[in-house]
């Protein structure tokens, strides 16, 4: 993604005989001028107001005239070829630097795809119900067997009651064997994940894209509301030069619940492009696009570009032993078009620098099948600061890459 910023110049020793050549002809053109104008106060005539006959432009106003435009023509093309020599100079700087962020290819992993399942909630163990005291004995018979039957009637409901607790494990096997020709295969087998998202917060990050063989320099920022069963992830890419140039904005929002981060409607704004949006149609169990017709069956736990991250913050969180080096997690991701798996691999904790000092983060790998021109996206999550994202980094086949270093943090 290309982000106008700064652009380093640096001089070049190939100026030096243009600089010379176009200082020569300024110096000989305002030596004629001054010559002209010394010869034509000897030669011309006095005017006075009596004179009838004027002239628009006289011969050294026409000199003058013709002396700017040579000069103004010689600074353009010095200024052209000065800036030519250091656009050189600097794109082969930024050639050389782009080699230090150059990603060594990873090996794919053997492990089958193991998507997200719902969460198991503990059940809770029902209390006991209290037996009512029997009244007592009377001398007739009726009335005992009266109070017999409103002693033991109580206890009859209890056995069918299925609700929790061991009695709910028991019946468990019978309502699986009922629900199996309606329950999705999808649920069946998976990865069950403990989820716990981070607190609300503001996220500032500065950014730094290689493209066209130049170096670009701009802000990004993230707002994440995690606020009792719903979130709120709200992004932006920008630059300020004279004023603020927006490039990206983007938002997530859904539910937290038993899979998680679990997104509604994923909404993606480029510069000079429309809007586009992600369904996650809870009601038709259906996965849809606004710039496609692609559609996929939802079946729980699908993510957006946006709520992916969040998802890994949640997981790290709530079930950190799920972060180990070597393992991966499989999660569904919609993006603008359409869909796929992505393999998140754990390669293990970082030493990464920051603007405010060294950090140790947990570093993540989205890398796309062989051929695929898809990006590569590297995660880096810090466990000392709630699992938040401290720098996220996307990489282009062609080695074109956009890094976002979080540079200030803000929990509300």
């Amino acid at each position: 993604m290309p982000l106008p910023g700064r652009t380093r110049f640096s001089s070049s020793t190939t100026n030096a005989p243009v600089g010379k050549i176009a200082l020569y002809v300024v110096c000989l053109a305002v030596f004629r001028i001054r010559a002209r104008q010394n010869k034509g106060a000897a030669q011309e005539p006095r005017y006075t107001y009596a004179m009838t006959e004027t002239k628009a432009f006289p011969p050294t106003r026409r000199w003058r005239i013709a002396a700017l435009i040579v000069v103004t023509i010689l600074l353009h093309v010095l200024a052209i070829h000065w800036g030519e020599a250091s656009f050189n100079a600097a794109k082969a700087d930024d050639q050389a630097s782009s080699m230090s962020v150059t990603l060594v290819p990873l090996k794919q992993p053997k492990q089958p795809v193991s998507l997200p399942v719902a969460t198991k909630q503990k059940a809770s163990r029902p209390k006991p119900r209290p037996v009512p005291k029997a009244a007592p004995p009377t001398d007739t018979s009726t009335s005992s067997v009266t109070d017999a039957s409103s002693v033991t009637a109580p206890a009859v409901p209890t056995s069918p009651e299925p609700a929790s607790g061991d009695t709910a494990d028991a019946a468990a096997p019978a309502a699986t064997s009922a629900d199996d020709k309606t329950a999705p295969k999808q649920q069946e087998q998976g990865t069950h994940y403990q989820f716990a998202p981070p607190p609300s917060a503001d996220l500032e990050y500065e950014v730094h894209a290689f493209f066209d063989n130049l170096d670009w320099h701009g802000t990004s920022t993230q707002a994440w509301k995690a606020d009792g069963g719903r979130y709120v992830v709200d992004g932006e890419v920008y630059v300020r030069m004279f004023t603020k140039i927006t490039f990206l904005t983007y938002t997530s929002q859904g539910d937290l619940n038993e899979f998680g981060v679990s997104p509604e409607i994923y909404t993606e704004k480029k510069r000079n492009r429309a809007a586009t949006n992600t369904h996650f149609n809870r009601e038709r169990n259906l996965v849809s696009f606004s710039s496609s017709t692609t559609t996929y069956p939802r079946v729980g736990g699908e993510q957006d570009r946006a709520s992916i991250v969040w998802q890994l913050a949640a997981i790290g969180r709530g079930d950190p032993a799920k972060f180990a080096p070597g393992a991966v997690i499989d999660m569904f991701v919609a993006g603008v078009r359409d869909g796929e798996v992505w393999r998140m691999q754990i390669i293990g904790q970082e030493d990464i620098r920051l603007s405010d000092g060294a950090h140790q983060a947990w570093h993540v790998v989205r890398q796309p099948r062989p051929g695929s021109y898809d990006q590569r996206l590297d995660i880096w999550l810090d466990p000392g600061r709630q699992w938040y994202p401290v720098r996220l980094r996307f990489t282009e086949t062609n080695g074109d890459y956009l890094e976002m270093s979080l540079s200030k943090l803000k929990t509300r």
